[in-house]
């Protein structure tokens, strides 16, 4: 037994080793790829999040943080957490993180023990769930490495995690979770040169059966983060994207948020334009740039906000209950909508 044990582990060091060098093998350890100016400026509070770099004491220094982005507008009761691709700054994937939590949800970037999320690095997502006692549900996921490192922890702490969010990733023999009962999306690109289509589809045998899947058209690696990769324009290795990296980007917020949507105990609208509009319409999208970058740069245009969210419960119950009262207020909005644009520009 003590040597079929020594095997195993063996075997599992190995699976490790082979998944880090084929994805990293053109990056010397320790160099870990920068956040470009996007992912610092997704860094920032707003109206819709608040963002906190929360120190960890028990950590390893240097290591011993995590950015939590936290909603404004509601009470989060589902959260996110989100492991770093190997020798990626974690603040490389604000932006994303930004997005998910304008959604409502608590999402979180951990930081990594020499930016690799796998070993102990793994088990880091206790603390952060041990700091969110509100949190109701909480699914893990990750980028490449991050998520194989998220798929270790799922499949430890089963307990603690409804689901898991793969990007540009998969689990390999060592971490398979398909009999694990968690619900399980694979997102990739299909210009990826690290984590191909080929290696997305081996992984079927090693995540359940009702795993959803859904590749981005001419999405590459490279664009699953906010990450420099100077003097080069991809990560090594990696192959050109067909699409700009906010395409990209949209389509793995979406389909991130479409598959946390089914862990809230409540679908009810965050306000009366997303109730009227829905949360993926160019209304909305546009009423919010609006918001964040014009109302908010004036003292009354902040007092206006805080009054639209202050009555937003009662405005939106109104608008589920009576579909004329929808109506009229979608012909008032309609209406200055050509305004909202014209200052928007």
């Amino acid at each position: 037994m003590r040597i079929k044990k020594h095997i195993l582990c063996f075997l599992a060091v190995l699976s490790m080793f082979l998944f880090f060098s084929s994805n990293l093998m053109a990056q010397e350890l320790g160099e870990t790829f920068p956040p470009m100016p996007e992912a610092l400026k997704a860094l920032e509070s707003d109206q819709a999040v608040t963002v906190r770099e929360i120190e960890v004491g028990e950590w390893e220094e240097d290591s011993n943080f995590y950015y939590a982005f936290e909603p404004q507008r509601k009470e989060p009761t589902v959260g996110f957490i989100i492991y770093p691709g190997g020798l990626v700054d974690p603040a490389s994937y604000a932006p994303t993180a930004h997005e998910l939590a304008a959604k409502g949800y608590l999402t979180v970037i951990v930081k990594m023990k020499n930016d690799i999320a796998l070993g102990q690095s793994a088990q880091r997502a206790n603390t952060v769930i041990n700091g969110y006692p509100g949190i109701e549900k909480w699914a893990i996921g990750g980028h490449s490495l991050g998520g194989v490192g998220a798929s270790s922890y799922a499949r430890d702490f089963t307990e603690n995690i409804v689901g898991v969010v793969l990007w540009a990733s998969y689990p390999s023999e060592t971490f398979r979770i398909d009999d694990k009962d968690l619900r399980v999306i694979s997102i990739y690109g299909t210009n990826d040169g690290l984590t191909t289509v080929e290696e997305i589809e081996d992984s079927v045998e090693h995540l359940p059966p009702d795993t959803q899947w859904v590749s981005i058209e001419g999405g590459n690696h490279t664009q699953f983060g906010w990450y420099d990769t100077s003097p080069d324009p991809l990560q090594p290795d990696d192959n050109p994207a067909d699409i700009t990296r906010e395409e990209q980007q949209a389509q793995i917020i979406q389909a991130t948020a479409g598959f946390l949507d089914q862990f809230a105990e409540t679908t009810f609208p965050s306000c009366p334009i997303v109730a009227i509009y829905g949360e993926d319409s160019d209304e909305v999208e546009l009423l919010r740039y609006f918001r964040d970058n014009i109302l908010t740069g004036t003292t009354q245009g902040q007092e206006l906000i805080e009054l639209y969210y202050e009555w937003s419960p009662l405005i939106v119950r109104s608008i589920l209950e009576d579909g004329e009262l929808k109506k009229d207020l979608q012909e008032m909005v309609n209406g200055v909508l050509p305004l909202v644009r014209e200052a928007a520009k």
